[in-house]
């Protein structure tokens, strides 16, 4: 039976109630606690969990009577299975199998650790009673005092007069004290009655019934709740609610309180199949206030719809589909609380089907459409949509004297108002050749490209149904180089030369649907097509070199350091151009450079540069230097990146231990070119063995404008039991490693100057 993934390790109920957080240790950089001894009186084996029924006794000195009751004394041990009674005397009657303890006497089995001052027990049906006790949640690493525990047969436990808490053994920092706790194993649930939950000795909640978990199944509940403040919102309040519908499904409300802009509902669900998996959400804030007030009139209704599914419909065949819609275009810069979602510019709805016959073809077809939420895009900047794509990818499976055939084709009806429309058909044969030895490769293409077009709204005199064939013929080799250096690292050399040849053909007649020119960077020296897309193939006469070197540790294979350097020759200046961009002139481009180096087991740096011979300056600069040391919750991200007469900026990201008790955080995003902050943050936590206390400030880009707000933000967390607040650990970006400053999202069409604010996209679409 398939299951979901747990949200969080459990979720408690009260008539609200919590989630469960998990232990602080050394990997979170958390305070390290002592743990209680769960070992004390258990000396059980795998040979006597619960299979051997068989009793047996260590004592001094033991006076037995058949079929009454024996006197046990003197470091007494009696086991029976899984259960062990450790004791300086003991009764034990035989008939009813009935041990009797009126001295300090510790009863373990793998669910619970009692120390009791009198205790008696059955071990025919494993019930029993104790009275002034010390227990042990070994499971759960939790403990706590009792007046009275009743054992009955069937696994459950009652606590009377009773208290818990899964702080160490040296601190009762919280604790939580009922007139009756119930624990049942069975449904992995503890259940308090008259239940207050104290902190530093002093009640901060009382509750008539609570839940909570005692095992890690998944199980409704409420989660964490988070609290903040902004000048955006106002008083920011959150408090999920998990809901536990089926083993393969999910979901989460989640009611969201904003003082300025007032109460939204959020509903977000999971579901996993055999033949895949998906997830929806949708967002819905009645008449913002704020907006109201700003506005004038009777307010606006705010909502955020999103779903996303992957799955397979047969062993070849998959579907993807993804949808989303805002209700209005400064969603996202209104309520969407971050730098990354402030700067969408575009909500995807499309659906993909891919069909995929192993080493040989795959089709796939595309409907694609594209919600625009940035309002300062005119009409004619949205991107086209696709109603349909259809693909068609193949490759001979054999090859006939090192050479393969190919084919890739392509239909797409490209759909836009007020706007050039038509279908495209792109065809692409070719033939492909590789010769691979150890030492070196050489590897060529050549493709016959034909794309012929079907439009509507072309203006007057110029043709509708355009079509463009031209061969592109590239070829390229490399030698691999290796030697073993002092230490008995391997060090690589590996050159490599590319060349490029395109003839002219004029492509002026020919609509924009789908390309654009990317940045100059290193795999673009050795790229078939100066743009992306298939309305433009530009002509080519190019050489590109480029030299790779890489050291190896020999024990793991990893690359300790790699460096690679190249620069492209147009023998003559290419002539195809999209509007606005001009094409580059002959002769030798900047030069591009990649450095990747693993300092040490914990620092790492990239760097990449593209610097102008020309000029005798860098155009462009990125540097990012990494420190991890998870063990003891240690990061720093410091990044640096220059384009010239564009942007440059910094961000350094630091999240560090002070001491044992202490930790900071912080963030600080900056525009040297503008002198301008776009994002900073700071937060400081204490923490102890069993409870944290964490603030935090950010201030950051809320919109397209490029205006500031911040916020403040608090966390309590009583660990084991439940995290009030927002951490700064969900204020700061994922620790990916994927983007040099730190995150910032996948966003379609994020287009950002040096002071942090969208610009317009280009009329191709994203």
């Amino acid at each position: 039976m398939l299951r979901l993934r747990p949200l969080l390790p459990a979720a408690l109920w009260l008539s609200a109630s919590f989630c469960v957080a998990p232990m602080a240790s050394a990997a979170d950089g958390g305070a390290v606690c002592a743990q209680p001894d769960y070992s004390v009186g258990q000396r059980t084996t795998s040979d006597n969990l619960g299979l051997d029924q068989k009793i047996t006794v260590e004592a001094d000195s033991v006076n037995m009577t058949r079929g009454g009751i024996s006197q046990l004394l003197g470091g007494v041990t009696l086991r029976q299975g899984d259960k062990e009674f450790s004791a300086d005397s003991l009764d034990f009657e035989d008939a009813e199998q009935r041990v009797t303890v009126n001295t300090d006497s510790v009863f373990s089995n793998p669910q619970l650790i009692i120390h009791s001052e009198r205790a008696t027990f059955s071990l025919v049906d494993n019930s029993g009673e104790f009275s002034g006790t010390d227990y042990v949640l070994p499971t759960r690493s939790a403990r706590g005092t009792s007046d009275r525990i009743q054992v009955s047969e069937d696994g459950h436990a009652a606590l009377f007069g009773t208290a818990y808490t899964t702080c160490a053994p040296d601190s009762n920092a919280w604790y939580i004290e009922a007139s009756k706790i119930s624990l049942d194993r069975e449904e992995g649930l503890g259940t308090a009655r008259n239940a207050r939950l104290r902190f530093g000795g002093v009640p901060i909640l009382y509750v008539p019934w609570m839940q909570f978990p005692i095992d890690d199944r998944r199980r409704s509940g409420l989660l964490v709740p988070m609290a903040g403040e902004s000048s955006n919102t106002g008083f920011d309040f959150r408090w999920p609610v998990y809901l536990n519908l089926g083993p393969n499904y999910d979901a989460t409300v989640t009611p969201r309180y904003m003082s300025r802009r007032g109460l939204q509902m959020g509903v977000a669900g999971r579901y996993l199949l055999h033949g895949g998996e998906g997830a929806v959400s949708y967002d819905y804030l009645n008449d913002d206030q704020a907006y109201r007030d700003a506005n004038g009139d009777s307010g606006h209704d705010r909502s955020l719809l999103r779903f996303d599914h992957l799955g397979l419909l047969s062993d070849r065949m998959g579907l993807e589909v993804t949808f989303a819609e805002a209700s209005d275009p400064r969603y996202f810069e209104d309520l969407g609380g971050s730098f990354a979602s402030s700067s969408t510019v575009y909500l995807e709805r499309s659906a993909r089907l891919t069909y995929q016959a192993p080493g040989s073809y795959r089709i796939q077809a595309l409907v694609q459409n594209f919600q625009t939420i940035d309002n300062g895009l005119v009409a004619v900047d949205d991107p086209y949509k696709r109603l349909p794509q259809v693909k068609f990818d193949s490759l001979s499976r054999n090859s006939f004297l090192d050479t393969r055939a190919g084919l890739n084709a392509e239909y797409v009806s490209f759909q836009r108002e007020r706007s050039i429309e038509g279908q495209r058909f792109d065809f692409q044969p070719f033939l492909r050749f590789l010769h691979d030895e150890n030492a070196w490769y050489v590897t060529s293409q050549a493709d016959w490209h034909y794309t012929s077009y079907m439009l509507t709204g072309t203006e007057t005199g110029a043709p509708d149904q355009p079509t463009r064939s031209l061969p592109v013929v590239s070829a390229e080799s490399g030698l691999r180089f290796e030697r073993i250096t002092g230490k008995g690292a391997i060090q690589t050399l590996e050159p490599r030369v590319f060349a490029l040849y395109v003839p002219y053909e004029n492509q002026d007649d020919i609509p924009i649907f789908d390309t654009g020119e990317p940045d100059f960077d290193f795999t673009q020296l050795f790229a078939r097509n100066r743009f992306y897309g298939e309305d433009r193939i530009a002509d080519a006469s190019n050489v590109a070199g480029a030299l790779t070197t890489r050291l190896i540790d020999p024990e793991t294979g990893e690359a300790r350091w790699t460096a690679s350097f190249g620069q492209l020759y147009r023998i003559d200046s290419p002539r195809v151009e999209i509007p606005g961009i001009e094409a580059p002139e002959r002769g030798a481009t900047d030069f591009i450079g990649e450095v990747s180096y693993s300092l040490m087991q914990r620092w790492s740096a990239v760097l990449t540069s593209q610097w102008s011979p020309e000029e005798s300056e860098l155009e462009r600069t990125n540097l990012a230097l990494r420190y991890r040391d998870p063990e003891h919750g240690k990061r720093l991200d410091l990044a640096y990146r220059d384009r010239r007469g564009l942007l440059e900026q910094t961000d350094a990201i630091v999240t560090w231990p002070v001491s044992s008790n202490w930790r900071v955080a912080g963030r600080m995003r900056y525009s040297l070119r503008d002198n301008k902050t776009l994002e900073h943050f700071a937060g400081l936590t204490y923490e102890t063995c069993c409870w944290a206390i964490s603030g935090a400030y950010r201030r950051y880009i809320v919109n397209t404008d490029g205006d500031l707000d911040s916020g403040i933000y608090f966390q309590l967390e009583l660990k084991g039991l439940t995290r009030i607040g927002t951490g700064f650990n969900a204020l700061l970006p994922r620790d990916d490693g994927d983007d040099d400053f730190g995150g910032g999202g996948a966003v379609i069409g994020n287009r950002l100057d040096s002071g942090g604010r969208l610009n317009g996209s280009s009329s191709g679409g994203p």
